[in-house]
């Protein structure tokens, strides 16, 4: 017997098999070896029929050549079993075993992936089945023959909207960059009952889509800082639902609906009723099993609104995260996991959301919280779990401190330990920040202001206390030089000059250590790194991103990505050089933005010395919330709020605790920052609080009076009349610490003007 003829047997025995296997395919599998054997030119579907049609004695098909007419006959039950014959002999023919086993997958594939694109397009699917006909997609072999991502689109954006999110933005992008097999994992790890369907919301969502476009231009063998995520579980949308309805809480859907002040009173008791509501008893113990599995490690426990990340609505730190030390037994741990979940569930009732969402048209929309539940990206140093460092990046840079600073190079807030001291307006000391395209070019002009901006405080886990805690540098180092890249985050101060730190081992005194990032920027590839991802990430979602992250020492985990908030275009801005002196209230030369802010009726000043003296954390909130109401009462976009330090801290001690519902209406957001103490406040840019500014369309501007060469006419504000208490007269108590200043009334009829020039850096408040 010849090798041909082997090789024929061999081939149809093969084929036969998998006929055997699976009857049901019969058709398809012919149909796709006969369109491979269409594809590789060995035989068209014409010639085939016509030779099925001569085996059964029946002319050969004739080309008709109209077109209003069919081109050929179709094929009738007779001539179809012969078509099956001829495909048989030409693939035994031309085929090898190998050939017909990746056509029979390719046939699976596309039964599999037509099949689940028609349950995935169901409206009201469940999870456990839709889940099911994904594993069983994702069960087929990964051979070398694969579908045209063409013919998987349908079912991937039927996947993205089912799990994932329905904005039509979100799913134009992520059909092409997400496979159906990922959703295998994904829908291994999200959590519900079993006959409910939710998504795993914005939050996630951003997360796994930046990470697998970065992935696919990712170098498997990158060793310098590879791309991962934390290990992460998601608590589908439709399980807060589920969780309102078995504790009767449908009556605070209605909190949407109603006055700030009493969002604001209400939202601790909601905390409290939300953070001590049951689950279904099928989550419980999901979050067991999950808890079972990864033991003591530290976890995060972040919102995932359906709302949260989306084009054009951020939500930037509007709704709850919160760090679990995960310390004790299983049956402890639970009891803390289910409170802070609840904790994320009431934060959907919180006044800064709900007058967000009023001010983007979506308080109609019936919020889903999706939760997503991580492990701490970190180590263990003594008593602490923490990463080596974390930031915030920004594709486009609205920071630019020098003419060398470009603004599409982007921008990094760095810092050492957990990221939060780089999102949120904290403590007194600064994060790191990193002009990409010139990464060792610091604000600071001398050793001296760089030891007085040095990060002097870390955010941690504190394994021994079972907490989230604040501790002192020192403190940290005290526990020994094994914390991971200590050598590229420190640098060693000696005769009033900073050295970096040679090789790895660290031998220096700890008070002669400061936080720089100098050899992280200097001798690794860690801001090309960044500045690389960014502008994958820019030219995927086709508008400017922001991304978290943080670093263990060996890997760089992306944490969250979504649209950067963008400050609305500003034509050329002139600051006029002919104002009379006694007409100018303050001018700027650090920071200015451009903008112009015309026809402001209402200056409202918070006296700083005034409030500097008050002594309790309860009067200094409630200062804020006389903020929020003035906020409220004065006509949009007519005033601007001046006060010290920062607005917005997470550290009463350093400015006015105010919220987004406190400042959204205002047009010009100010910051006084003088020195104090040593310490010269912070600026915004990069924040939470500095992205809800851009939002809403607010300027920001910080003053520094104590500056060579600016003014400040401190007597126009302390001596103009106060008409807070007409304003609001339940709050005249307040008069000695908020200035309500109407502009008409203290310059005989004049308005406030005020140009920022960013080119020349130069801002001019004035009356005209």
């Amino acid at each position: 017997m010849s090798d041909q003829s082997i090789n024929t047997d061999h081939v149809l025995q093969r084929l036969d098999q998998h006929l055997l296997l699976r009857p049901a395919l019969s058709e398809r599998i012919h149909r796709e070896l006969m369109m491979e054997l269409h594809r590789r030119g060995l035989a068209t579907i014409d010639r085939i029929h016509d030779e099925a049609r001569t085996k059964i004695g029946r002319p050969t098909g004739t080309i008709i050549d109209d077109i209003n007419q069919a081109e050929r006959d179709r094929w009738d039950a007779a001539e179809r079993q012969a078509v099956e014959r001829i495909t048989r002999e030409y693939a035994a023919a031309h085929f090898s075993a190998v050939d017909v086993d990746d056509v029979v997958d390719v046939a699976l594939k596309r039964e599999e992936v037509s099949s689940l694109e028609k349950v995935a397009n169901l409206p009201n699917q469940t999870f456990r089945n839709l889940a099911d006909k994904i594993q069983r997609f994702c069960d087929l072999p990964f051979a070398e023959s694969q579908l045209n991502p063409a013919e998987a689109e349908g079912t991937r954006v039927a996947l993205v909207r089912h799990l994932v999110s329905d904005q039509h933005e979100f799913i134009h992008i992520a059909k092409d960059y997400l496979q159906v097999r990922d959703f295998g994992d994904l829908t291994r790890r999200m959590l519900g009952n079993d006959d409910g369907m939710g998504r795993i919301g914005g939050k996630a969502g951003g997360m796994l889509l930046a990470y697998h476009i970065l992935k696919q231009a990712e170098d498997p063998n990158e060793t310098n800082f590879p791309l991962a995520i934390p290990e992460s579980y998601y608590l589908r949308s439709d399980v807060v639902e589920d969780f309102i309805r078995l504790n009767g809480l449908d009556e605070y859907q209605t909190q949407k609906y109603k006055q700030i002040d009493d969002l604001h009173r209400e939202y601790p008791m909601l905390r409290g009723v939300f953070r001590n509501g049951r689950f279904p008893r099928k989550v419980e113990q999901h979050l067991r099993g999950i808890l079972d599995k990864l033991g003591n490690h530290p976890l995060i426990v972040r919102s995932s609104s359906l709302l949260e990340d989306r084009f054009g609505t951020a939500f930037c730190g509007k709704y709850a995260s919160y760090f679990l030390a995960n310390q004790g037994t299983v049956e402890q741990r639970l009891q803390a996991l289910l409170g802070t979940i609840g904790e994320v569930y009431a934060s959907i009732f919180a006044p800064d959301p709900i007058l967000y969402r009023r001010e983007h048209n979506l308080i109609h929309y019936v919020e889903e919280m999706a939760v997503l539940i991580q492990k701490v990206v970190g180590v263990q140093v003594g008593d602490y779990f923490l990463p080596s460092f974390a930031g915030v990046a920004f594709s486009r840079n609205e920071y630019r401190w020098s003419p060398r600073i470009r603004r599409e190079d982007g921008l990094v807030r760095i810092v050492m330990g957990l990221g939060t001291r780089a999102v949120d307006r904290g403590g007194p000391d600064y994060p790191r920040m990193v002009a990409l395209g010139a990464p060792t070019l610091r604000p600071e002009s001398s050793v001296k202001e760089i030891i007085r901006s040095a990060q002097q405080t870390v955010d941690a886990i504190n394994l021994k206390e079972n907490r989230f805690e604040t501790i002192r540098v020192e403190e940290l180092l005290a526990f020994g030089p094994d914390f991971p890249m200590l050598d590229r985050i420190m640098a060693i101060l000696r005769d009033d000059e900073l050295y970096p730190i040679p090789g790895v081992w660290v031998d220096a005194e700890v008070s002669e250590l400061h936080v720089t990032f100098d050899k992280l920027l200097r001798s690794t590839p860690f801001a090309a790194r960044i500045k690389g991802w960014l502008n994958l990430l820019e030219k995927a979602y086709g508008v400017p991103v922001d991304m978290e992250f943080a670093c263990d020492g060996e890997k760089l985990y992306l944490l969250q990505c979504r649209m950067q908030a963008q400050k609305a275009e500003v034509g050329p801005v002139r600051v006029p050089k002919d104002i009379p002196e006694a007409d100018i209230l303050f001018d700027a030369h650090r920071y200015v933005p451009a903008g112009q802010a015309d026809d402001i009726i209402h200056v409202v000043y918070v006296d700083p010395a005034a409030y500097d003296a008050i002594t309790t954390r309860e009067q200094r909130v409630q200062v804020a919330r006389v903020i929020g109401r003035i906020n409220h009462s004065l006509e949009r976009r007519s005033f601007i709020l001046i006060g010290p330090g920062r607005w917005g801290s997470n550290d009463i001690r350093l400015g006015v605790p105010v919220r987004y519902a406190d400042i959204n209406h205002c047009r010009v957001l100010i910051e006084v920052a003088r020195v104090k103490d040593g310490f010269l406040p912070e600026v915004s840019f990069g924040t939470h609080f500095f992205q809800d500014l851009v939002e809403a369309r607010i300027d920001y501007l910080p003053l520094y009076p104590d500056d060579p060469g600016n003014r400040f006419n401190e007597s126009f504000f302390m001596t103009s009349p106060n008409v807070l208490a007409q304003l609001l007269p339940n709050d005249a108590d307040f008069a000695d610490i908020i200035r309500v200043i109407h502009i008409p009334t203290a310059s005989k009829g004049r308005t406030l003007t005020i140009a920022m020039d960013p080119d020349s850096d130069h801002a001019l408040a004035y009356l005209r």
